[in-house]
């Protein structure tokens, strides 16, 4: 099931150094799916001090050194704060245009910017929404096309006022214009990927404003059901970048979806990932749907998305805040740290990795615990940490309980006794 646990909000990571007199055991050998080894293979639980990181003053601790092999002849500790960052999101939005959308994209535009993107900024998560719906250059009494077209005005865009002759990108929002109609919403995420737009605002697709290492959060909404199988587009989409999508056996992204799923009670209640496909629709504002988008249900349940029912347009302020809480929780960090450079310390001076410690202090308690250092990933059990490639990483189960806590506090020390598990 999707984790939701919150990041912590405004941790401070502080590290305290020592000494390592003495060389330590076996060099951790578990190292994450796609990090690579350790390049010390002369003194594998050594780490010297320098290099990339953040930097920290000594002082006058005695943790100098004349020689490649001198270690500090006494223990001292020194600390240093650090900030820690929220993974960055990019969420994309894509809006069914299709002639029986007219309240729904109405209810959008009115909701974009108060009730979703103000709740995402000051939550202080770094985001980016990239719009995939056709945008709307005339009044909304004019025309069909009009009606059901969205135009997204500041502060999210760079837009003074709607309409518009075309959508102004920002540092936040980024609108591909196109059509989406009823049933081809997972064939125009794929085709406008790497295309450029009507407006000639992206020369290579939308895929020019995604970030490397972003969480990808996708929110559809339509009244219908898509004509591409979920097993076809996620096949698709993961072969377009791995990276940004994962694989096919194992997506990376967060599918949310707006459809005409039967309504909960409260109606803007959302079902959650663990809850089954609904085959009834909703009603309600006076809409008619075709269907409870069933595809688009699978795909939320497969990849831990929300699901809401898209008659309750006047709801829509409650569903996007609830979105947006979702968004805010889920932007994580990951439980590792850098190995801290001591800026004070001469170049050849070195830590004795056997010795690191790591203690978590939990929001409101008094005093912190200590967790114990496992050899290698697999080794990995409760209220343990491991080492690989100069890296800390917190253990699987660790790494849960402390996202739980947003004011969890952690500190990494560098201390003069072994921390390694002994079993």
């Amino acid at each position: 099931m999707f984790d939701r646990g919150w990041l912590f909000a405004a941790g401070v990571l502080a590290f305290a150094a020592g000494c390592g007199a003495e060389h330590g055991s076996d060099q951790p050998t578990g190292v994450p799916e796609g990090a690579a080894g350790n390049t010390l293979a002369e003194t594998p639980n050594i780490v010297p001090i320098g290099g990339q990181g953040s930097s920290i003053d000594t002082g006058n601790n005695g943790l100098g050194g004349t020689g490649s092999d001198a270690a500090p002849s006494t223990c001292a500790t020194v600390s240093a704060a650090a900030t820690l960052i929220k993974q960055p999101v990019d969420i994309i939005l894509v809006l069914d245009n299709s002639g029986s959308m007219e309240d729904e994209l109405d209810a959008v535009e009115r909701n974009i910017n108060l009730n979703f993107a103000s709740i995402l900024q000051q939550s202080g998560v770094d985001y980016r929404m990239i719009l995939i719906s056709r945008h709307r250059k005339d009044a909304r009494t004019e025309s069909e096309e009009a009606s059901t077209s969205i135009c997204v005005s500041s502060p999210l865009s760079d837009l003074a006022s709607c309409p518009a002759p075309k959508p102004v990108n920002s540092e936040r929002f980024f609108q591909y214009s196109i059509k989406v109609e009823s049933e081809n919403s997972f064939d125009r995420i794929l085709s406008t990927y790497n295309a450029h737009d009507s407006f000639n605002l992206t020369k290579v697709g939308w895929s020019e404003w995604l970030r490397p290492g972003a969480k990808k959060v996708f929110l559809e909404m339509t009244d219908d059901n898509a004509k591409l199988s979920v097993d076809d587009f996620v096949q698709k989409l993961t072969a377009l970048v791995p990276a940004n999508f994962g694989t096919a056996a194992k997506p990376d992204f967060v599918f949310h979806s707006i459809i005409g799923i039967q309504q909960k009670s409260p109606v803007s209640d959302p079902y959650a990932p663990d809850e089954p496909v609904q085959m009834a629709t909703c009603s309600g504002g006076g809409d008619t749907v075709a269907n409870a988008g069933v595809g688009y249900q699978e795909l939320s349940r497969r990849t831990g998305g929300l699901r809401f029912p898209i008659c309750e347009f006047s709801s829509y302020d409650t569903v996007f805040r609830t979105i947006a809480s979702d968004v805010v929780s889920g932007s994580q960090l990951a439980c590792d740290f850098d190995i801290p450079t001591l800026a004070g310390g001469a170049p050849d001076t070195r830590l004795d990795l056997s010795k690191v410690a790591v203690a978590y202090t939990q929001g409101g308690a008094p005093t912190p615990s200590k967790f114990g250092q496992a050899q290698t990933l697999a080794d990995c059990q409760a209220d343990a940490f491991y080492i690989a490639n100069n890296h800390i990483y917190l253990c699987p189960d660790t790494c849960s309980v402390v996202k739980a806590d947003h004011a969890a506090k952690i500190e990494v020390l560098f201390t003069c006794e072994s921390t390694i598990i002994v079993k």
